[in-house]
């Protein structure tokens, strides 16, 4: 009851405000007077003669024309009257030439205006004080006193109560009451035409908002809801009796229960028809799948469907076949690595060999007085055996610097100290590790690519730091150098064999940390080469 009582006061609010707007449309008019230059000119001139007054006049209810021609309010004007207080007068609207303006002036709303202070007063409904009865009984009227300098104006409006008709019979339900009271109470609007001007006597306060239950003179319950109007002294009433309120809330009930009982029986119907067609379906290739993690080897369903479900099955037997046929390709590339290590293994014993071969040299070198020979065997030898000796693909920074100390030593001899190798190294490169065997490729191509082909004698310096999150390797050479076209394809062509070379570099790293690692690769013809290898920095700890 609380929520049907709420929207029928809000429907009684929304139907006030429209009311209210008209009647500022009414106040308007009058407002008008007060701005237009041609009524005042009317009531401040000093006439010599009456033809002058006659086309001011005449001026005056062209205004009146044009207005009525923009707004369709002014067909609802009976009397329009402005009395100066030089003596003129205008008049407009349909009954004013009924109207006697002396006798018009002797009634008592003249006084109400007196003690309005300036202000518009609405008078309310009361019989047309025109002679036209018949035609126009009604009227609703409003008057203000204007201020034009040394001059007042009294303006007398009225306008047929028709209006509030036409505007309030299509906006509220045909099946409510409608009232509309004005500041005396009185009826200026309801259907029955018979009680418009009379008192309204049902004991509520329309000057305050709300509703009540009473009863009506026939026993039965209404709803009474009152609204005032802002700024006039007028209300709305509106009843409306409470079975026909819970009347419409019934139906709303029965076909709300007639469509949730549909809705269960549609909704079985469709759970029943999706239980058949998919759920089932889902279920029994669900179990066919707990048989895959079972450990069942080969596991196939068959279906003949041709929707979703059907493509689903038909995938599952593709990737089953798949994963068999991967499954054994693994097999034979699992044995395929057994026997490369096997065979890894074999090929250790040359190594070996090699190493104790050269061992055996450095003691015959070292009995003949032979040093040069002796530290040159010496330094080949710790290069193989900790060739041999380390297994991992990550070792330290300071122990791949030693392995390349140790190829430089044995390339000196070769070339007769045709080179020097200079070392730049940060403090904090250390406690690092990085990838073995990149720095001696690059150093040898630095040696057979830049410095042999020199005539003089060459530098090589071989720089290691910290930049950012990278360990950053820079060998540097001031040999011929390369052309700018050489040095951009160097990277993408096979480079030496058997993993040795600048590319086998460039793909370990790649392959290992990727692609925002590898080689950078600058050259100057007959100037210089550099080259940079970008690493991450790997702490030993992570490493291990």
């Amino acid at each position: 009851m609380e929520r049907v009582s709420e929207s029928f006061m809000d429907n009684l609010s929304y139907l006030g405000q429209s009311l209210e707007f008209d009647m500022k449309e009414w106040e308007r008019i009058i407002d008008s007077l007060q701005v237009n230059h041609t009524m005042e000119s009317i009531f401040t001139s000093k006439y010599d003669s009456d033809v002058d007054y006659f086309f001011d006049v005449k001026k005056a209810g062209q205004v009146f024309d044009d207005w009525a021609y923009a707004s369709n309010m002014y067909k609802y004007i009976s009397s329009l009257v402005l009395i100066g207080s030089n003596g003129k007068i205008i008049r407009y609207g349909d009954d004013v030439g009924h109207l006697d303006v002396d006798k018009l002036i002797r009634k008592d709303w003249l006084q109400e205006l007196k003690t309005s202070d300036g202000k518009l007063v609405w008078l309310g409904i009361h019989e047309n004080y025109a002679d036209v009865h018949y035609r126009t009984p009604y009227v609703i009227s409003l008057a203000k006193r204007l201020d034009y300098g040394k001059h007042d104006v009294i303006v007398y409006m009225s306008f047929k109560s028709q209006f509030f008709v036409d505007k309030l019979n299509t906006k509220h339900d045909p099946n409510n009451n409608l009232y509309l009271l004005d500041g005396h109470n009185k009826i200026v609007y309801n259907r029955e035409a018979k009680i418009i001007n009379e008192r309204y006597e049902n004991p509520i306060n329309t000057r305050v908002k709300g509703d009540t239950v009473r009863r009506s003179s026939n026993g039965e319950k209404i709803l009474v809801a009152s609204l005032p109007l802002s700024n006039t002294g007028w209300s709305i009433v509106e009843t409306i009796p409470l079975s026909t309120l819970t009347e419409g809330y019934s139906l709303i009930f029965k076909v709300t229960v007639i469509v949730f009982l549909l809705s269960v029986c549609f909704s079985g119907i469709i759970w029943f028809v999706i239980a058949s067609k998919i759920v089932n379906p889902i279920q029994r290739l669900a179990r066919v799948m707990n048989r895959v993690q079972g450990n069942e080897p080969s596991v196939i369903t068959m279906s003949n469907r041709k929707d979703e479900i059907g493509q689903l099955t038909q995938n599952f037997n593709y990737m089953m076949k798949r994963i068999d046929r991967l499954h054994q390709e693994h097999l034979q590339d699992q044995a395929k690595k057994n026997e490369a290590e096997y065979r890894a293994l074999q090929a250790q014993i040359n190594p070996h060999f090699l190493y104790n071969t050269l061992n055996s040299i450095r003691w015959m070198a070292t009995i003949q007085h032979a040093d040069n020979i002796r530290e040159t065997v010496e330094v080949l030898g710790r290069l193989l055996r900790n060739t041999i000796k380390t297994k991992e693909t990550m070792i330290p920074i300071h122990m791949e610097l030693e392995l390349l100390n140790d190829y430089i030593y044995i390339q000196k001899v070769r070339y007769n100290d045709k080179f020097e190798v200079l070392f730049e190294l940060e403090p904090s490169i250390k406690g690092y590790r990085c990838l073995k065997f990149i720095l001696q490729p690059i150093v040898e191509n630095a040696i057979f690519h830049g410095i042999e082909p020199k005539d003089e004698r060459g530098t090589i310096t071989v720089r290691v730091f910290q930049e950012q999150e990278r360990i950053v390797f820079e060998v540097h050479d001031n040999g011929v150098g390369m052309p700018e076209e050489v040095s951009e394809k160097l990277l993408s062509c096979q480079e030496g064999k058997d993993g040795i070379g600048l590319r086998n570099v460039h793909e370990r790293l790649q392959r290992t940390f990727g692609k925002d690692y590898g080689l950078e690769i600058e050259s100057r013809c007959g100037e210089y080469t550099l080259i940079r290898i970008n690493h991450p920095v790997i702490l030993q700890q992570e490493d291990q």
